[in-house]
């Protein structure tokens, strides 16, 4: 997310920003994988004569982007409820941009072929067919051209999962990974809603999900679900990952956790999930910028100029994030 706060933070001189600083002490656990998820919860550039804004409608420097491709990011979800808070024609400028940056992506379509054609991505020889969806826009796809709901977002109240995995497992997917936007902001855990899509999702035949919206970490870990033949198969579900550079001030808000699975191919055909661990994330605000930061790296020796109180902030997140996933989830410094 990218709240004014953050805006005035990342300003310099005659008018430019720089975002690096955001993420420098998190890099390293962004770079380590083979390949890096995250939702991009703002537009990007900017539209008309409005200058760039925090909540509620939010619009952030194309130099965002440009810090998080740095930070090691290679795949944006745009489907979220924020957006088309530039309207129809802010989220075609951001799609741009975004893939100006270089960044795979997926969840806000440009024209209806960009909707209807499957995102696939090679990772190492694997083939990932991406799904990403939004619960809602905050009412904004009302004030939007009527492009935005025929094509341009894909919401959940339209998906029609089995179809959208059947288009993908056809164009060669091995793996099906769900981006999804949904719940309530600040429960620590889902809700009907929620657990219903799952469901339905998981009977499409999604392998991983990955959520987000409620600002606040969910749990996740692998559940056995039917596999249509008779017997079970494992999935991967995370309700929501938290926040993971914010300015929030609400309880939990200033915490997230980086997922990290493995893909093992079987020699009977097909992948198993496993090698679940997280990274505990920290946003520490100060007078020169929001970082994050892993609070497991960080936990013996806070970086240099964070108070003692905020150090036991972040020392207390950490430990409250490790009892919210469990012991099936493994703490990772890095």
């Amino acid at each position: 997310m990218m709240h004014s706060e953050q805006l005035k933070l990342a300003r310099r001189p005659g008018g430019k920003y720089d975002f690096h600083s955001q993420y420098a002490l998190i890099r390293e656990s962004l770079e380590c994988a083979d390949y890096t998820i995250a939702n991009l919860e703002t537009t990007v550039g900017l539209y008309s004569d409005k200058p760039y804004s925090g909540y509620p409608l939010f619009n952030a420097p194309e130099a965002l982007l440009e810090a998080v491709k740095d930070s090691g990011i290679d795949f944006l979800t745009l489907a979220n409820n924020h957006m088309l808070d530039r309207y129809f024609d802010g989220m075609v400028q951001t799609v741009n941009l975004v893939e100006k940056h270089g960044f795979d992506f997926g969840g806000a379509n440009r024209t209806q072929a960009e909707k209807d054609a499957p995102k696939i991505v090679d990772v190492n020889g694997i083939k990932l067919g991406m799904l990403c969806y939004t619960q809602h826009t905050n009412g904004m796809d009302e004030h939007s051209d009527a492009r935005a709901t025929r094509y341009g977002i894909n919401y959940l109240k339209n998906a029609d999962f089995a179809a959208d995995v059947r288009k993908l497992r056809g164009a060669g997917a091995e793996v099906v990974i769900a981006m999804v936007h949904w719940g309530r902001e600040y429960k620590r855990s889902p809700n009907a809603y929620q657990k219903n899509m799952a469901k339905r999702m998981a009977e499409a035949g999604v392998d991983v999900i990955l959520g987000s919206h409620p600002h606040v970490v969910q749990p996740a870990g692998l559940v056995d679900v039917p596999d249509g033949k008779g017997g079970t198969r494992r999935m991967l579900v995370a309700f929501s990952l938290g926040n993971f550079n914010s300015f929030m001030s609400a309880s939990y808000t200033d915490s997230g956790v980086i997922l990290e699975f493995t893909l093992t191919e079987r020699e009977s055909g097909g992948f198993d999930i496993g090698g679940l661990g997280f990274v505990p994330t920290y946003c520490w605000r100060h007078s020169d910028a929001v970082q994050t930061l892993s609070s497991a790296k960080y936990y013996d020796n806070p970086p240099a100029g964070m108070s003692a109180g905020r150090a036991s902030k972040m020392r207390e997140s950490g430990r409250d994030l490790a009892e919210l996933m469990g012991k099936e989830v493994t703490v990772l410094e890095k």
